[in-house]
């Protein structure tokens, strides 16, 4: 078994290199040989033997460690500063979420061709991970709560941008229950924009990059599009895209094979990132690991649930497993103006014969 993955911006071949299978596809293998089919006689277990339980099931994006504690994730005086300056707006529901990220640069020349993340060193690969990256706590803290002991870093980049996600984090939090305290949240965790449909009289969620200075100075403002992923609800808080029916790349992450398929053995599994996407992915540190997941069964059971495991935004019945990686070298969302996203398409073929 071998596979490649594909990235495309817009009509843009940008890289075409093998992936790496890991453990975890080993694992898969072996519980699809030693599951037993008299599980199919018992009408409370019979569903375990349901094939989708065993097939690719969501994509994740990872990046450095040293990303998530800085980039968008980090809480500073400038960032308060803008944020409240802009509560009242917020907390209405007239403007959009603020996130806030610090350029490579140390002066004021800011302009769109800096690039204003910073991954640290992303882990090497390696097939015997569990997570695309390790050390993912944001170091974040809001009112005298660590960000971490609410929701710790799970190795990729999450979802908690939608004021719906965000709140329904932080409402059982006794510490976080003042009235800014969940988007605050929300924007420390990230990572992608809501989607086209939300839309705000004074607009939508804006990345505003600075520099180094003191006072800081805020160089560049891009306003939002609206993202695939929480158009549709297709990304779980978690960070997973959800494998979905059909061919649209932009409404969850999607499996084709072609007329050929049993004489290679070839399978396509497709997903787009929205430029929104791209923009604020790049916002948190980038992208620089990409990985495909089934769904580890035992978990799933482990943690009561029964299958079949329907997919959720909040509370996702869906324990995974990495079944293979992908990590670059570059941040699959550089660009020399970002103002200038285009769609980030990503096609990972897995050959099995």
């Amino acid at each position: 078994m071998r596979g490649e993955v594909e990235v495309w911006s817009g009509d843009d071949l940008i890289l075409k290199e093998a992936n790496m299978l890991t453990d975890g596809a080993g694992a898969l293998l072996a519980d699809i040989m030693t599951v037993s089919p008299s599980l199919a006689d018992i009408s409370d277990a019979s569903s375990i033997l349901d094939t989708s339980n065993y097939t690719i099931q969501a994509i994740s994006f990872g990046t450095g460690s040293d990303a998530f504690r800085g980039n968008g994730h980090s809480w500073n005086s400038r960032k308060n500063s803008i944020w409240s300056a802009r509560a009242a707006d917020i907390l209405t529901g007239v403007s959009g979420n603020v996130v806030i990220s610090r350029s490579y640069r140390d002066d004021n020349d800011i302009d769109s061709s800096d690039q204003p993340n910073d991954p640290g060193s992303p882990i090497a690969p390696d097939p015997t991970k569990v997570v695309l990256e390790e050390d993912t706590n944001v170091s974040s803290n809001i009112s005298n709560t660590d960000i971490s002991s609410v929701f710790p870093g799970n190795g990729q980049l999450t979802n908690f941008l939608p004021s719906a996600i965000s709140f329904a984090v932080t409402r059982d939090v006794s510490s976080l229950s003042g009235a800014l305290a969940y988007p605050k949240v929300g924007s420390i965790l990230g990572c992608f924009p809501e989607g086209s449909s939300v839309s705000y009289s004074l607009g939508r969620n804006q990345v505003i990059y600075f520099d180094g200075e003191s006072p800081p100075t805020a160089g560049i403002s891009v306003e939002s599009l609206g993202g695939y992923f929480n158009e549709v609800s297709s990304m779980d808080i978690h960070g997973f895209v959800n494998a979905v029916p059909g061919t649209d790349a932009t409404s969850g992450l999607t499996t084709s094979s072609n007329a050929d398929f049993s004489s290679n053995g070839t399978v396509e599994y497709a997903v787009t990132l929205s430029r929104s996407d791209a923009l604020f992915a790049h916002a948190y540190g980038g992208i620089y690991h990409l990985g495909l997941w089934t769904i580890d069964m035992k978990e799933s059971l482990l943690n009561g649930n029964t299958p079949p495991f329907a997919f959720s935004v909040l509370n996702n019945p869906r324990k995974y497993r990495l079944f293979c990686r992908k990590g670059v070298s570059k941040d699959l969302t550089y660009i020399e103006d970002i103002t200038a996203y285009q769609d980030l398409t990503i096609k990972w073929r897995l050959h099995f014969l």
